[in-house]
């Protein structure tokens, strides 16, 4: 007899395995600030007003969050800090006492100058296993084609690329979908570069036509096998989000890089605008409750795992 209730509920739990949050934003105004969050005006057409994000979010207050989840640990991402590898240090030195930080994904620009040392730097913190790049309009014109900037910016911008990719580091790029043609070709003229899609692409069109080219776009670049996504940012992409508006995109999505390249993400604090962690799990639980046990492991712990842990 198939169980119900809260032994269903273990039963489901036993079957993925512990979840490995491959999104969660730690920082300290005080100590390192976040440049958005010294505006409170400047994302308001983003993510709505954020006057409510705290100064201050450390671990402890993820672990109080997600009290009675069955949390294995998370994946640091740098919100914006004005001095990234200061964050990363930071998170590691101050914050981590218990191991609950697996990997950091920091924040560069490839159109920086200064990305070569950059990288350099990232070598001081060994949890650093992913570079965040934010692809702008411009950067994203350069690097796809070199088109919108000088070309001498669209070789900075592939040499860069490259020494990313020698360098061992994925790039996760955070791009809107109006831009995802551009992660194709970087993914395209870097081969070595693993290149994780954040946000699952954040579509800007939520209708059914959007939907399809959206997916389209993303298909382009799961063809590729160096390429992963992660899903979150529930908040930022779909607002006060409902969990049925949620069941035509995550599990297309998912189908779309299998669940080997997927990971799943809570995006705390900023999802505290919209819902919850417990909301996002459950939605989680419940839209990929027909994937095989292997499926589920994988996309629920697995490939944040491969992807964003040291080797």
């Amino acid at each position: 007899m198939a169980s119900t209730g809260p032994d269903r509920d273990r039963d489901r739990d036993r079957d993925r395995g512990p979840l490995l949050d491959s999104n969660v934003h730690l920082w300290d105004q005080a100590e390192n600030p976040v440049f958005w969050l010294s505006d409170r005006t400047m994302l308001r057409h983003v993510i709505g007003d954020y006057d409510d994000l705290p100064d201050r979010y450390t671990l402890d207050d993820y672990v109080r969050d997600t009290a009675g989840r069955e949390v294995s640990g998370v994946i640091w991402s740098d919100a914006g800090a004005a001095d990234p590898i200061a964050a990363a240090a930071w998170v590691t030195d101050q914050q981590d006492e218990n191991g609950l930080v697996k990997g950091l994904v920091t924040l560069g620009d490839p159109a920086s100058p200064g990305f070569a040392a950059f990288l350099r730097r990232c070598h001081e913190v060994p949890l650093i296993t992913s570079v965040r790049v934010r692809l702008a309009g411009a950067l994203a014109a350069t690097a796809a084609s070199g088109d919108g900037g000088a070309a001498g910016d669209a070789h900075l911008v592939r040499t860069h690329l490259a020494l990313l990719a020698e360098s061992g580091l994925a790039a996760t790029v955070e791009a809107t979908g109006d831009q995802l043609g551009a992660v194709a070709a970087i993914v395209e003229q870097h081969p070595g570069l693993r290149v994780v899609v954040d946000h699952f692409g954040w579509p800007t069109d939520l209708g059914t036509s959007g939907r399809r080219e959206h997916l389209a776009r993303l298909a382009r670049i799961a063809q590729h096998p160096h390429t992963a996504t992660r899903i979150d940012a529930l908040g930022t992409v779909f607002g006060n989000w409902m969990p049925g508006q949620l069941s035509s995109w995550l599990p297309a999505v998912v189908d779309t890089f299998g669940p080997d390249r997927c990971m799943l993400g809570s995006d705390l604090p900023i999802e505290h605008l919209r819902s919850g962690f417990d909301a996002v799990w459950e939605a989680y639980e419940t839209l990929f409750s027909d994937l095989t046990a292997a499926e589920r492991r994988m996309l629920f712990h697995g490939t944040a795992q491969s992807w964003y842990t040291p080797a």
